[in-house]
């Protein structure tokens, strides 16, 4: 080991050190760990010196500064001073290299409270493949591609599922990280916020081995330092107003993780003021908002019950944010609240899996999928008694029957579906689209995504809807064939009806006959094009929803809401995303 790995080691070891000495420091004032943390940096600076790194030394020569100017009877080491230094502390300690210039300029800033130091988050590339794992990927796959020259399909199979299994693995680790490792550095900032607030503060942070995109991993790290910075400055009390209500003088903020029906659930919740609703109220009624629900106004840009900003929030930005994070991922965040007992924030968004083995089964002319670790066995020629499939003694309500059942499917929700015909086992990427019965769905079986449908909510939905036909028409107006068939054959897996039609002018006819539910158009066709076509459909009947389903331009678009088209969703979009929308416009 050179000495520069050694001085990488130790500024590592004695930066965390510090780090847990100023918290210290800060929690019990004792003077003889302000010296440890002294002699700490004073290590710091030398060995930097040693090894030719000048951005460490000057960075260190000037904090040491701060500390003898301290003892020479300057009050200069504040707790806010303290807590500049830590937001810095835990990026310095993961340098492999000296500090730049810029580096040294922005971080002096921080220390002298002319900047704020950003929060840190690990980086979301995703790096290159070292050559023996492409080496091993390109072996396997000419092993399966001469197996199957040769005719021998079982080894073949063999060494495709070796290449998934690298590939699955490499994705993991490449793509995906550990909200713990996110939120590896989070006590530091509530440390820094806490102290600039002059408040006591503890986080706890109750988080397992759940996962998510790199790529989303700035976003929700910048999403929670909001919602915390807010649980501060106007969630927390004061120390001495916590001990006049009979709190603790130190509050809590606890950031929890768990996943449920295949979302991941984050809740940021405080032991603080609550919200108070009468004031948002007031202040919804001053901005027209007064027929919103105060649960929801505080999601609104631009929204604020303060008067001016405070610096650290109350601008009227950042749960805004918050709300389109978790909607852009197809969930959704809720506010919960007590007066005087805390607030919890609630933020959840599906699952973002890779890849899932599902059950493909066909029935009533549809196909979908049922996840492999929702189902308890699959059973054929099942005894059916009074609406109920028997099993290992056991009766099982059925959720779903098709008009010739040949085979049963047990859930692990103690439910049973009949289907006529079981296609197989596959594995398959996921799109966690999801709403009402549908869990997401499930690529690379056939040429169109397949439904997952979600146990759970089935049952609940064919309770809803029991008595009811609610068999929705749509028509889809499009010259590609292959458009019409793809997008048929994938709507028809949701139990609607389709018709089609190959032209606009066809497409106006079977409109007036068949009365469908909703319009899916297309915009290039022969004879009238989509935005006629629309406008014809219009003064028909002013209610069916249309969407205009093509590739477009801003300039088109707009020219298609103009002559009454409800929607556009561009032909490059996933197709579950047409089903959700036509599902929005339906109910």
């Amino acid at each position: 080991m050179d000495f520069l790995e050694v001085f990488i080691q130790e500024l590592r070891e004695k930066g965390e050190e510090s780090i847990e000495l100023i918290k210290s420091y800060i929690e019990t004032k004792d003077a003889s760990v302000l010296n440890e943390i002294y002699r700490l940096f004073h290590t710091i600076k030398g060995s930097a010196s040693l090894v030719g790194f000048t951005g460490f030394k000057e960075l260190f020569h000037k904090i040491e500064d701060y500390f003898k100017r301290q003892m020479n009877g300057e009050n200069v080491i504040t707790d806010e001073f303290l807590a500049r230094i830590v937001s810095i502390m835990p990026e310095i300690v993961k340098k492999q290299e000296d500090i730049t210039d810029k580096e040294l300029s922005i971080y002096i800033d921080v220390v002298e409270g002319r900047k704020t130091a950003e929060a840190d988050v690990i980086s979301s590339s995703a790096g290159s493949l070292p050559a023996e794992v492409l080496q091993e990927l390109l072996s396997n796959a000419l092993s399966a591609e001469n197996s199957l020259m040769r005719g021998d399909s079982k080894n073949a199979l063999r060494e495709i599922r070796l290449v998934k299994q690298k590939l699955v693995s490499l994705i993991q680790s490449t793509y995906y990280i550990k909200l713990k490792n996110i939120l590896s550095n989070f006590d530091v900032l509530v440390l820094q916020e806490a102290t600039i607030n002059k408040k006591k503060v503890k986080l706890e942070i109750e988080i397992g081995d759940e996962k998510i995109e790199k790529r989303d991993s700035k976003m929700l790290l910048d999403m929670l330092v909001h919602l915390v910075r807010n649980a501060i400055a106007h969630g927390i009390e004061s120390p001495e107003l916590r001990v006049q209500r009979h709190k603790p003088e130190v509050g809590k903020i606890t950031i929890r993780s768990y996943v449920r029906e295949n979302e991941l659930f984050l809740e940021i919740e405080d032991d603080g003021n609550g919200i108070d609703f009468d004031k948002v109220r007031k202040r919804s009624a001053e901005k027209n908002l007064g027929h919103m629900r105060p649960e929801d106004v505080i999601f609104v840009p631009g929204f604020s019950t303060k008067d001016e900003a405070d610096g650290t929030s109350g601008r009227g930005i950042g749960l805004d944010v918050v709300k389109n994070f978790s909607n852009a991922r197809g969930g959704d965040v809720e506010v919960v609240t007590s007066p005087g007992k805390g607030t919890r924030f609630i933020v959840h968004f599906p699952v973002k899996t890779f890849l899932i083995r599902v059950l493909v089964v066909e029935a009533d002319g549809m196909q979908f999928c049922i996840d492999t670790s929702d189902i308890v066995e699959v059973i054929s020629k099942p005894e059916v008694i009074d609406n109920q499939v028997k099993y290992k003694d056991k009766l099982y309500e059925i959720t779903y029957n098709t008009s010739s059942p040949r085979f049963g499917i047990i859930t692990n929700n103690n439910t049973a579906l009949l289907v006529s015909s079981v296609i197989g086992v596959f594995d398959g990427q996921v799109s966690n689209e999801n709403y009402d019965m549908i869990k997401g769905f499930v690529k690379n079986i056939f040429v169109y995504p397949l439904p997952i449908i979600s146990p759970e909510r089935f049952r609940k939905a064919t309770t809803s809807r029991e008595g009811s036909e609610n068999t929705y028409k749509i028509l889809v107006i499009d010259d590609s064939i292959v458009t019409r068939t793809l997008v048929g054959k994938f709507l028809k897996n949701f139990g609607y009806t389709i018709v089609e039609a190959p032209d606009g002018e066809s497409g106006v006819e079977i409109f007036k006959k068949e009365k469908p539910d909703v319009v899916v158009c297309d915009v290039e066709m022969p004879g009238i094009d989509g935005f006629e076509t629309t406008r014809r459909l219009r003064q028909i009947n002013k209610d069916t929803p249309v969407i205009i389903f093509s590739t477009l331009s801003t300039e088109q678009l707009a020219k298609g809401l103009e002559v009454g088209a409800n929607a556009y969703l561009s032909k490059d979009e996933s197709p579950e995303k047409l089903a959700k929308l036509i599902e929005r416009f339906l109910h």
